[in-house]
């Protein structure tokens, strides 16, 4: 896996540096491929590669979320890609840039895992807290735009608004309980923790760095999210909801990874499945 990380870097470094040197194509999103400049992104490969010389899980995990957190705008991929309607430019060569920046996260991730105990289990109610959480960061953006009025939205009205509100609402109540309920144990495991994971981590990331943005440009005396026909103050409420929302999400989702994985009965070498 260290050798892996180390190709990684090698190739992903060279593809920063070719963008860094006026190669980059013309991107559909707004900014850059990934929402740090792109000599920073050619650092972090560097340093990713100098991280492998003596491992240390705890920075191979924290350069694993800085990459995910630079490639923040995946999610917007992902929505693009599953509901074309809504209108969301389908930009290939940054989704592909973005997903390189995600792939070393995940190989990040791998090898600061094998070199590390395995984790203990932590206490049901913070998985359930996760989850309460969770749904209360939705609820809490459906009331944000309940206030401005369900029409003031960027999207028409058309099938895939209807796919995307539908989904939205599952993912903010729906999703959280079967985490956490034992009747989710019952559906194929991927099939709970692959959503939780994903949309709860691109979440977290994509809304944190936005929150961050809407706090310096807050500093800077500019709007918080641009010239988008509604007050700063709907922002201000529906941003950090996101963040909660997706933070919540993922500890749920590593609740239900604990209360689901296999483990090996000493005496018997038995494979179990915790119910």
């Amino acid at each position: 896996m260290r050798r892996a990380v180390v190709v990684w870097a090698v190739a992903y470094g060279g593809v920063r540096i070719w963008f860094a040197t006026g190669h980059a194509p013309q991107w559909k999103l707004p900014g850059d491929d990934l929402l740090v400049p792109n000599w920073v992104s050619v650092v972090g490969c560097l340093v990713t590669a100098l991280a492998l010389i003596r491992i240390r899980p705890r920075l191979l995990w924290a350069l694993a979320a800085g990459w995910v957190a630079a490639a923040a705008f995946i999610l917007l991929d992902l929505v693009a890609t599953v509901l074309p309607g809504l209108g969301i430019p389908i930009d290939v060569p940054g989704m592909l840039s973005r997903l390189g920046a995600v792939i070393g996260a995940l190989l990040l991730g791998r090898l600061a895992k094998s070199h590390q105990s395995e984790a203990k289990p932590w206490p049901y109610w913070v998985s359930t807290a996760g989850a309460c959480l969770a749904t209360a960061g939705c609820l809490t953006r459906l009331a944000a735009q309940a206030v401005v009025g369900f029409e003031k939205t960027p999207y028409g009205g058309n099938l895939s608004i209807i796919a995307f509100e539908g989904g939205f609402v599952l993912v903010g109540t729906v999703l959280p309980f079967l985490l956490v309920h034992p009747i989710g144990r019952y559906f194929p495991r991927w099939l709970v923790l692959l959503p939780g994971y994903t949309i709860g981590g691109g979440m977290t990331a994509y809304f944190t760095v936005g929150l961050l943005q809407m706090i310096g440009n807050a500093v800077q005396g500019e709007p918080v999210y641009g010239d988008v026909g509604l007050p700063d103050s709907f922002f201000w409420v529906a941003v950090p909801a996101y963040v909660v929302w997706g933070a919540g999400l993922t500890v749920a989702a590593r609740g239900y990874q604990f209360a689901t994985r296999k483990t090996t009965d000493p005496e018997c070498e038995l494979h179990i499945t915790q119910r």
